[in-house]
C-alpha cells in the first residue's frame, strides 16, 4: 500500500462567512454507556471543549492529564463520543410490534404501531433490559428485582411469557445476532448485588422457549466485564468473546465447555476500564481495540492479540461496515489512519495516514452501510470552537472540507449513506458582533446534508435542545426530537432529505427514546416512534411524510389513543 497525501478540493457550496471563534458550551445530558445504533435511536448529549485548565506548553501526550493529547503544544480534552442510552432500556421494535418496558409496573407493553393497541405483558420485577429477537415478533426482557429473564412470544397473541431464574441479579442483557443466546451480565460501573465479581449467565434461549431444563449456564468471564461479543459464522452464533478489566474470553458455543481460552489484554489497555474502546463488526469476526492512553490499536481474532503501532494515541475508532478496514482519528497531526484488514493488521507498515491538511480531526463517523458510489468518512472534532467538518473517501484519500455556520456535536449518517444529520453546540458565549450571527450561535439546532452535493441546510431550534433522532427505515426522512424542560416544550422536527426542508410537529411531553416503526403493508414506510416521560407510559408513532403524530397513553390502561 501507499502514504497517501491529503488533498483539499474546493466546497461545492456558497458558504456565509462563520462566526467568530468562541468558548466551548457544555451541555451535557443524562447518558450512560452505549446501546445500539442504526438507523434510530440516537441519543444526543452534550460535549466538552478544549483543555479547559490543563497544562499548556506540552510536546507529547505524557505530559498531559490522562485521555488528553497533545496538540501544538496545549493539552486538549478527550472526544466526547455519543452514548445512545439512558437510566432504562429504550423501546424495540419487531416486524409488526414495538416493546416497551414499564418498570414500576413489572410489565412490557407490546403496542401495534398501526392500531395503537396496547397488551401490558407481566414480567418480573425490576425489568432492565429489553432487546427484540431478530426476524420475528419475540423480544428478551432482563429483570434485575427478581434476577430473571423472560421471553416474550407475539406471534399469536395474547403474548406467550416463559421465565427463567438467573438465580444472580444482572442489569446488562446482549442477545447473539442469531436469538439462540443471552448474556445476562453485571454493569461495570457499580458493584454485583452478589458480590460475585465477573460471573455472567449464559441463557440458550432455545431451551427456554422450549421449555427444557439446562437453559441456564453461569460462567467466569474475569473481573469486571466491560464488554460482550458474539461471533457468527454462517448466520450461526459459534463464540462468545467476554472483554474484562485485563482479560479477554472465548467461549465456545458449539462444544459448550465451561471452560474459556483467556488471554491477558495488552498492558496499556488494561490499566482500567477507561483505557480501551473495543468496537467489532456486526458478524464479530473482526474485533478491534483502541488504547485511550498509549499510540496503538490491538486485534483479536478468537485466538490470538496482536498490537498495532500508531504515530500517536487515535481519538475514536471504526470498522467499516463490512469488517473489511478500520479508520482511526489522530488529532495532534490532524490526520485519520486507514487500516486494511486483515492485511495491514499483519503487516503495519502498510498502513495509509490521510492528512486533513489544518482540518479538524477528533471523530469519526462511517455509514452503516456501504454506499453504491463508495465508502468515505465524515471528520470532525467534539473539542475546540471549528465550525466545520471534512468527507474522506476510501480508500483513495481524496479530503473534502466544509464550512459550517455552527460547532459539531455529533454526525450520523443516514443508512443509505446519501444524508447525514448534523447536531451542533449552543454558544452562549458567542463573541460574534453580527446581532444575526450571534443569535446563530446562542440557539441550539441542526443541519441536514445532501451527500452528492455537499449541500447543507441549517436548522436552528432556539431553546428546545435536539435530544433523539431516527432515519426512516426507507429512506429520505429522518425525525429529530427537541426539548425544552424549562419551557415545557416539546416538538419533533420531520425532515425531508430530498429538499433538506423540515417540518415542526408536536409532542405531548418530554421524549426520551426514538425508534423506527417496521414497514407494513398499505402503511407509509417513513414511520419512527418516539416514547416519553409519563407517569402510565406514552408512546406517539409519527408518519414523517404526512406530518401524522397519534399517542398511545397508558401502558397498563390498554391505552389512550389521543
Amino acid at each position: 500500500m501507499r502514504f497517501i497525501h491529503g488533498l483539499t478540493i474546493g466546497v461545492g457550496i456558497a458558504v456565509v462567512a462563520s462566526c467568530a471563534a468562541s468558548a466551548p458550551f457544555n451541555d451535557r445530558g443524562a447518558d450512560v454507556p452505549n446501546g445500539t445504533g442504526g438507523t434510530g435511536g440516537g441519543f444526543i448529549s452534550g460535549s466538552g471543549g478544549s483543555a479547559g485548565g490543563s497544562a499548556s506548553g506540552c510536546t507529547s501526550a505524557a505530559q498531559c492529564a490522562p485521555g488528553f493529547t497533545c496538540d501544538l503544544g496545549t493539552c486538549v480534552a478527550p472526544e466526547v463520543e455519543t452514548n445512545r442510552g439512558l437510566g432504562d432500556a429504550p423501546p424495540v421494535a419487531t416486524p409488526r410490534y414495538v416493546y416497551a418496558l414499564n418498570p414500576t409496573a413489572a410489565s412490557v407493553a407490546r403496542i401495534d404501531p398501526t392500531s395503537l393497541q396496547i397488551e401490558a405483558v407481566p414480567v418480573g420485577a425490576g425489568p432492565v433490559g429489553l432487546s427484540a429477537l431478530p426476524k420475528e415478533d419475540a423480544a428478551v426482557v432482563l429483570c434485575v428485582g427478581d434476577g430473571s429473564l423472560s421471553v416474550l412470544d407475539s406471534t399469536t397473541l395474547p403474548t406467550k411469557v416463559t421465565r427463567v431464574s438467573l438465580k444472580r441479579q444482572y442489569s446488562k442483557l446482549s442477545v447473539s445476532p442469531d436469538g439462540k443466546y443471552a448474556v445476562a451480565w453485571p454493569d461495570p460501573s457499580s458493584a454485583p448485588a452478589s458480590g460475585a465479581e465477573g460471573i455472567f449467565a449464559l441463557v440458550d434461549l432455545v431451551k427456554v422457549r422450549a421449555g427444557t431444563s439446562g437453559a441456564v449456564a453461569e460462567r467466569a468471564g474475569g473481573y469486571r466485564i466491560t464488554d460482550v461479543v458474539f461471533r457468527t459464522e454462517a448466520l450461526v452464533s459459534t463464540a462468545l468473546y467476554v472483554f474484562a478489566k485485563s482479560t479477554v474470553s472465548t467461549f465456545d458455543l458449539v462444544t459448550g465447555d465451561a471452560l474459556p481460552v483467556r488471554l491477558p489484554l495488552p498492558a496499556a489497555m488494561a490499566a482500567d476500564v477507561n483505557s480501551r474502546e473495543v468496537v467489532s463488526s456486526a458478524d464479530g469476526r473482526v474485533v478491534m481495540l483502541r488504547s485511550t492512553v498509549s499510540p496503538e490499536l490491538a486485534s483479536f481474532d478468537g485466538t490470538r492479540i496482536d498490537t498495532i503501532p500508531l504515530p500517536e494515541i487515535a481519538t475514536d475508532l471504526d470498522l467499516v461496515p463490512d469488517g473489511t478496514a478500520a479508520v482511526a482519528a489522530l488529532r495532534s497531526s490532524g490526520s485519520v489512519a486507514y487500516i486494511e484488514v486483515p492485511a495491514d493488521l499483519i503487516d503495519p507498515t502498510g498502513i495509509d495516514t490521510i492528512s486533513l491538511d489544518g482540518g479538524v480531526v477528533g471523530q469519526v463517523a462511517l455509514p452503516p452501510q456501504r454506499p453504491a458510489g463508495g465508502m468515505f468518512a465524515m471528520v470532525y472534532s467534539t473539542t475546540g470552537s471549528a465550525e466545520s467538518f471534512a468527507r474522506v473517501d476510501l480508500p483513495s484519500g481524496v479530503v473534502t472540507r466544509y464550512a459550517l455556520e455552527k460547532q459539531v456535536e455529533e454526525i450520523a449518517l443516514s443508512p443509505d449513506g446519501k444524508s447525514a444529520l448534523i447536531l451542533h453546540h449552543a454558544d452562549p458565549a458567542t463573541t460574534a458582533t453580527d446581532p444575526y450571527e450571534a443569535a446563530v450561535d446562542r440557539d441550539q439546532g441542526f443541519s441536514v446534508f445532501d451527500v452528492a452535493t455537499g449541500f447543507w441546510q441549517l436548522q436552528r431550534t432556539g431553546t428546545t435542545r435536539p435530544s433523539r433522532y431516527a432515519f426512516s427505515p426507507a429512506g429520505g426522512y429522518v425525525g429529530v426530537a427537541l426539548r425544552d424542560d424549562a419551557l415545557k416544550k416539546y416538538q419533533l422536527m420531520a425532515v425531508n432529505l430530498g429538499t433538506l426542508v423540515s417540518t415542526t410537529l408536536p409532542l405531548p411531553s418530554t421524549p426520551l427514546f426514538m425508534g423506527t416503526v417496521p414497514e407494513a403493508p398499505g402503511i407509509t414506510p417513513h414511520r419512527v416512534f418516539v416514547s416519553q416521560d409519563h407517569p402510565a407510559g406514552r408512546i406517539s408513532v409519527i408518519q414523517l411524510d404526512s406530518g401524522q403524530v397519534r399517542t398511545a397513553t397508558g401502558f397498563t390502561l390498554n391505552g389512550e389513543i389521543n
